[in-house]
This record gives structure tokens, C-alpha cells and sequence, in this order.
């Protein structure tokens, strides 16, 4: 059986925990190192997942928190579609037993390909910002890797997308443009394969939950997870497509192109030459890839998950714990309102008054004027009948 060596640089993320579950129990994979990338979910909520699959399926596999500042400037996530915490309708803990590495990413990447020098095969499902660091700080590792197979990009465009615009490349796609410079022999999967060739239908989702336990605990991860802009409830299964491509290439079409990309917009094209740098999956014998995830589902029947009877007492939690943070929000806001409602009159009360003020100033100012203008009024009337009395007395007097 051919093995092979991988670093896996992921962001789980539902389909990446499916993709995960499948590597982790495949013999013909030999995981090195995990390192977790910003893009899914917030970074450290990633990074917890992992560390909780581990805990969850007894393995023990180095893993590394990756970048957390993405070489370009975008900041969109996708916690629409796994939920903030990752795993969709399944809640994770909030510690986990495996802890990650405190050590850099890229140096932690470094020294696996420097001890397997050419033997090393990047399997990369999400942005490619921990891939371009490791590049930045060390140029001679392109040299190290034998090849990468990645999830993601849209070299043929959609009819729903028609810019072929990707998630995994326009959220860093800077850190993209690396991958393509260094001329690393590589696997695009596109994700338009697993949501168009190898996805799950909502009928086999219900086959998988009454499979097993590791059925019951995908079949929850699956539930905030039913692909948007389809007229079926269907799972994409992008990063699981992207994974058995390294072992079942045979089930894959696939073309040796170029890849052009925009830096600004995350667009990526494909120029179809024989002498391209990227092999593009557009393709897939989707029975027989099926049959394979069923069949694989199967060799793990013997695997307990007792974590999974504590799920419906957690989602309890959780949805007490929503309820709460709502009613706070709404006294929070009716407190602000009734609070902006009070200063408003307060504000309008002393508007009011000092309307009034001004008004009685302006009344008292008026009488003032007034009364001093009929004074003036009287004196002058009166002026002329004092001026003849007085004229009259001096007369007298002479």
C-alpha cells in the first residue's frame, strides 16, 4: 500500500472536519503536522476544533495555530454556514486535551519538509495565508515540497458565480498569488466538484446518521451545513474531494493549465497549456466516489463516540444561553431607549424653558422700550405747556 507524507494546513469548518475524519482513519496517510488557518471561523475556535477531534478519536498528531492577519485585507468568514463555533448543529467543548504547539507555523512547517526534504505533499483547504509565510520566511522551502493539492478556486467560473470567484482564494488573495509564484506542482479541486460531483444528497445524510457513531457525529455537523442557491438540500463535500484525489486519482478528470488571478478580487482563470504548473479537477466518477465514502464510513463502525449523549444537554445549554444574551439585548435596548426617551425630554423640557426665557426677555425688553418710549412721548407733550408756564412766570416777574 503507497503512503503518503502530508501536512495538512486547514480551517475546520464542517466540510474540513469531514475531510479530517476520513484522512485521520486512512492508513495510506502519514499526517506530519496540522497547522489551522484564518478563514472559516474565527482562528482560535479552529484551532479548538482540532484539538477536540483529536481528543474525540484518540489520535495524536502535532498541530499549529497558523497566522491570524491575512496578507490582504479582507475579513469575510463563512460562520453563516458552519455556525460561529465551527461545527454546525454539533457543539463543541470549550477545552480540549490536545493542546497546539507554541511554535511559529512556519518554522513548524519548516522542519518537517527540511526533514523530508521532496517527500512532503501540502494538502491545503483553506486560505493560503500560513503557505505564502511559510514561503516569505523561508524561500528555499518551495524547493522542499514535493507537490500541494488544494480545495478551492474557480478557474471555470459558475453559473452562479460567473467572476470565478472562490471563498479560499479571494479571502487572502495575496497569500494565493505566493502558491502560484513559487511553481509548486499543483492539484487544483475546485469547489464546484464537491458541491456539483461529490456531494452528499439530504437522503444519504440520513443513511450516515444510522451508519455508525462517526455517522451520528457528521450527520450533526451536517445540520447548518445544506448548501445555499441549490433547488435540493445537498452537503458539499469540497475538502474530502480535494483529499481523496491524493489517493484515488483515478476517479478524477483533470487538466494541466496555468492559473491567471486578480489580486484585487480573488479572481482565478485557467490558461490550458501541457506545460502548466496546476493539474484542475473538473471532474468526478461520483458513484464510485460515493460507494468509497460509504465503504470507508463502514472500516469505523468499531469507533464509540461517548461525547455524542452529551449533545443534547449541551444544545440545551446553548440555546438557554441564546435565550439569555437576547433578553439582555432587548433590556439592554430598552434601557438605552428609555434612557435616549428621557434625555430627548430632558432636552426638549430645557428647550422649552429657554424658549420661554427668551420670550419673557423679549416681552420685558419690549414693556421696558415701551414704557421709556411713552415717557418720552409724555415729556415731550408736557415740554411745550412747561416751556409757555415758565415763559409766562418770567413775564410776571419782570
Amino acid at each position: 500500500m503507497k503512503k503518503f507524507k502530508v501536512i495538512i494546513d486547514t480551517d475546520p469548518g464542517v466540510d474540513d472536519t469531514t475531510g479530517l475524519v476520513y484522512a485521520m482513519h486512512d492508513p495510506q496517510f502519514d499526517i506530519k503536522l496540522i497547522t489551522i488557518s484564518n478563514g472559516n471561523i474565527n482562528i482560535d475556535n479552529a484551532t479548538r476544533n482540532m484539538c477536540h477531534l483529536l481528543d474525540l478519536f484518540h489520535k495524536d498528531i502535532p498541530v499549529v495555530k497558523g497566522y491570524r492577519k491575512r496578507l490582504g485585507d479582507s475579513k469575510e468568514d463563512a460562520i453563516f454556514l458552519h455556525t460561529k463555533e465551527g461545527l454546525g448543529g454539533y457543539i463543541p467543548p470549550k477545552t480540549t486535551t490536545h493542546q497546539p504547539l507554541d511554535v511559529d507555523a512556519a518554522d513548524a512547517v519548516y522542519e518537517v519538509l527540511k526533514a523530508n526534504p521532496k517527500e512532503i505533499t501540502m494538502i491545503i483547504l483553506g486560505t493560503h495565508t500560513n503557505f505564502a509565510n511559510l514561503l516569505i520566511k523561508h524561500p528555499d522551502a518551495k524547493d522542499l515540497v514535493k507537490q500541494i493539492v488544494m480545495e478551492g478556486g474557480a478557474p471555470f467560473g459558475t453559473k452562479s458565480d460567473p467572476n470565478h470567484n472562490s471563498f479560499n482564494i479571494r479571502t487572502d488573495a495575496p497569500a494565493f498569488k505566493h502558491t502560484i509564484d513559487s511553481k509548486i506542482p499543483t492539484t487544483m479541486v475546485p469547489s464546484s466538484i464537491g458541491r456539483d460531483c461529490g456531494h452528499f444528497t439530504e437522503e444519504m445524510v440520513e443513511e450516515i446518521k444510522n451508519m455508525n457513531d462517526v455517522g451520528k457525529f457528521l450527520n450533526l455537523t451536517y445540520q447548518t451545513y445544506w448548501e445555499p442557491n441549490y433547488p435540493d438540500r445537498r452537503i458539499a463535500n469540497n475538502d474530502i474531494c480535494a483529499i481523496n484525489l491524493l489517493t484515488h486519482p483515478h476517479l478524477y478528470k483533470t487538466k494541466r493549465a496555468n492559473i491567471e488571478l486578480d489580486v484585487e478580487t480573488g479572481k482565478t482563470t485557467a490558461i490550458f497549456t501541457r506545460k502548466g504548473t496546476f493539474k484542475i479537477a473538473y471532474g468526478l466518477r461520483r458513484k464510485k466516489f460515493i460507494k468509497l465514502l460509504f465503504k470507508k464510513l463502514h472500516e469505523m463502525d468499531d469507533i464509540k463516540i461517548p461525547e455524542l449523549a452529551k449533545q443534547d444537554e449541551l444544545r440545551k445549554e446553548a440555546e438557554m444561553e441564546k435565550e439569555r444574551k437576547e433578553l439582555s439585548a432587548k433590556v439592554t435596548a430598552h434601557k438605552t431607549k428609555s434612557k435616549t426617551k428621557a434625555e430627548t425630554k430632558t432636552s426638549e423640557t430645557s428647550k422649552a424653558k429657554r424658549t420661554t426665557k427668551t420670550a419673557s426677555a423679549k416681552t420685558s425688553t419690549k414693556k421696558e422700550n415701551g414704557t421709556t418710549t411713552k415717557t418720552t412721548a409724555k415729556q415731550k407733550a408736557q415740554s411745550p405747556a412747561k416751556k409757555k408756564t415758565q415763559t409766562k412766570n418770567k413775564k410776571t416777574e419782570e
